[in-house]
């Protein structure tokens, strides 16, 4: 059995790994960046997520790259806490016990597969095209040149991938009228290891969390007021390749916001 699986992200190592476990199953996973890619914010495993890191032996290390969140407490403007949520099992938080970053776990799963000795983790690799795609097996061609037949074809690169589009119906999306950033910025000697969350005027949120690696995950939200302010968030979001354009227009939207607004704001802010 040979299987083309597209994406190195989350689902496609795992994947990979029980796949193996198959006599005669070879897995080729795609992925079109030329590494790893280590982004991605907080990711809640719980239920039948943790019965398959269980079955891959991975709950060690997902308690190691825990983020240390001890829970989620809302805050006033001078960053003092009312309404804490502490990570207790049977009680609400938005908080799980086992809070992993998505760049983590994404590590943690590709380095259970990538040394699997029927497993073969090709980057910078693409699918260009489904030639063919029918009972017996799928033709594709790679984006260098190349065509290649297997036994079945996995999408697990994406809801925007090109598979998706080629193979399935678009994916429906339903605007909440929410926008979001996220970035990553220095940790101080005064931040906690809650996920403090601050509620400002004009309907924005910031939001810091802690992470295992030193820094602080920080979130601005805003639920624009009326269309001009959505079409201005809509506006910055769709020049991706001008980021000082972005920049500019997070600092005139949070300006007055509060708290640590100021602090997020001055911060380089990289991607996260």
């Amino acid at each position: 059995m040979r299987v083309l699986v597209s994406g190195a992200g989350i689902s496609g190592p795992t994947l990979a790994y029980f796949l193996a476990k198959k006599p005669g199953a070879h897995i080729t996973v795609l992925e079109k960046s030329h590494a790893l890619l280590p982004y991605g914010q907080n990711i809640d495993l719980e239920g039948s997520a943790l019965t398959v890191i269980q079955k891959m032996g991975l709950l060690d290390e997902l308690r190691r790259w825990n983020t240390t969140e001890k829970g989620t407490q809302f805050i006033d403007p001078n960053g003092q806490p009312f309404a804490p949520f502490p990570v207790k099992k049977g009680h609400a938080s938005p908080t799980s016990e086992f809070e992993i970053l998505r760049g983590d776990l994404a590590r943690i799963l590709y380095d259970s597969a990538k040394d699997l000795p029927n497993v073969d983790f090709q980057f910078g690799t693409t699918i260009q095209e489904v030639i063919s795609n029918d009972v017996d097996n799928v033709k594709v061609r790679l984006n260098d040149g190349k065509v290649h037949q297997y036994d079945l074809l996995v999408a697990a690169d994406g809801q925007w991938s090109r598979i998706r589009k080629h193979c399935f119906s678009p994916p429906k999306i339903i605007d909440l009228g929410m926008h979001a950033v996220y970035c990553t910025i220095p940790r101080t000697d005064h931040d906690n290891d809650w996920w403090n969350i601050y509620n400002a005027l004009g309907s924005r949120v910031i939001s810091l969390r802690p992470d295992p690696h030193g820094t602080v995950r920080a979130a601005l939200i805003c639920m624009p007021l009326n269309d001009d302010q959505n079409a201005a968030w809509l506006a910055a979001a769709s020049s991706k390749n001008d980021r000082q354009t972005q920049v500019d227009f997070l600092r005139t939207q949070f300006a007055d916001a509060g708290w640590e607004a100021q602090r997020i704001l001055a911060s380089d802010g990289r991607s996260a």
